[in-house]
């Protein structure tokens, strides 16, 4: 079945009927409601991504539908399409003002241009989602070194700048003592301009103006980026204290923030991890990587991260030997949400040539896992910043 899961609220069985079976038959999820209080409920239970709702209820109006459902924050950019029996201006007026993103009349090819839509609804919710939610904030880490963390980092926040295409991304290189990402991206490592410089320049100074102005756009990539501390000697000088507002900033900069923290689970990183909407946890399928991820989430758990908020990597780095997911899974008592395929050498020559995945090899399946997976995190991101404004 398709992931997109699609409502129909309609009080007439035939007609209900007749579109949830057109709607199955293009392989999208179908729930059916048959008056307007078993929809709300539906809204809730089945949490749709489209609803369509017929314009005579006999309980409730479409337009108590809409309001009832655009009051709900996780809801409130949810695609509504509201089907009408006989076309009349002064109902779609009134439809149209409750909140509803189309209006037709009962037709052949009303329906046609329904369903012809529903991408492009989803895709404009999606984007609408991401200009209101603005500053979602990722952090990539891991429990053992050697696990690709760093790579996957910045293919996943390439992927993200290539599919929301209207949203902006930016990447921040936390790994200490020495950063990694200029490296992999083929930025000028000679510059000043890194992570250790902005923690060590006055508050007042560190404005989005100033991240505008300043932060790399790496050649072939499609973020921008805050590259890392570029020695050990520098990353003796870093400010732990300014990165809260740092990261803030760019917050308020950048749709979506990415931070590589590497294998990092000090005081620096810590608090970067207990603010991030989604935490990415990337392990291989060694033994020692596994059992040290289960020690670090349990370690998360104790520090009032909800486990929600964990998103478990498998990446096969280094072959195909060692674990199953299956197996993974049993040791961490957690579901790994994505498996990046080996590609044998083809990543290393990727980062060697300061190319993405995408541009380097177009074909190669991981290209479809990194998409996945950027969807994923920003559909996560999403929901966890629209769960903190419902809580006020």
């Amino acid at each position: 079945m398709n992931e997109t899961k699609i409502l129909v609220i309609d009080p007439d069985e035939t007609s209900r009927t007749f579109l949830a079976n057109i709607l199955r038959k293009q392989n999208y999820t179908v729930s059916e409601a048959a008056s307007g209080q078993d929809g709300l409920q539906k809204i809730i239970d089945f949490t749709p991504d489209v609803i369509t709702c017929d314009s005579a209820l006999n309980d409730l109006s479409a337009e108590a539908i809409i309001i009832k459902t655009r009051q709900e924050i996780r809801y409130g950019n949810t695609p509504i399409v509201v089907f009408s029996n006989q076309l009349d201006s002064e109902e779609m007026d009134r439809i149209l003002k409750a909140g509803a993103n189309d209006y037709f009349g009962k037709s052949g090819q009303a329906l046609m241009g329904f369903l012809n839509n529903i991408s492009k609804l989803l895709v404009d919710a999606r984007v609408k989602q991401s200009e209101e939610l603005k500053g979602a904030l990722a952090v990539f880490v891991s429990a053992k070194g050697g696990t690709g963390t760093s790579s996957l980092c910045a293919n996943i926040g390439m992927n993200l700048s290539r599919f929301m295409t209207k949203s902006t991304v930016a990447l921040v290189d936390m790994v200490l003592p020495i950063g990694s990402l200029a490296l992999i991206t083929g930025i000028d490592e000679s510059s000043n301009f890194n992570v250790v410089e902005v923690s060590l320049q006055p508050p007042e100074k560190v404005t989005p103006d100033y991240f505008r102005e300043n932060l790399a756009r790496p050649h072939d990539w499609l973020f921008h980026l805050l590259p890392g501390s570029p020695d050990p000697g520098a990353a003796s000088s870093f400010n732990v204290g300014n990165m809260h507002q740092v990261i803030q900033t760019l917050r308020k900069t950048y749709d979506y923030v990415l931070v590589d923290l590497g294998r990092s689970f000090s005081r620096i990183s810590l608090p970067i991890i207990q603010e991030a909407d989604v935490i990415v946890m990337v392990l291989s399928n060694d033994v020692s990587s596994v059992s040290l991820t289960k020690r670090s989430l349990d370690y998360l758990i104790t520090q009032n991260i909800n486990s929600n908020r964990i998103y478990p990597i498998l990446n096969r780095a280094v072959g195909l030997e060692g674990l199953s997911k299956a197996e993974a899974e049993k040791i961490l008592g957690m579901e790994i949400r994505m498996t990046v395929p080996y590609m044998m050498s083809n990543l290393t020559l990727a980062n060697n040539q300061n190319t993405p995945i995408a541009s380097k090899f177009p074909t190669d399946t991981t290209n479809l896992v990194l998409k996945q997976v950027a969807i994923e995190i920003s559909q996560a991101a999403i929901k966890t910043r629209s769960e903190h404004v419902a809580k006020g």
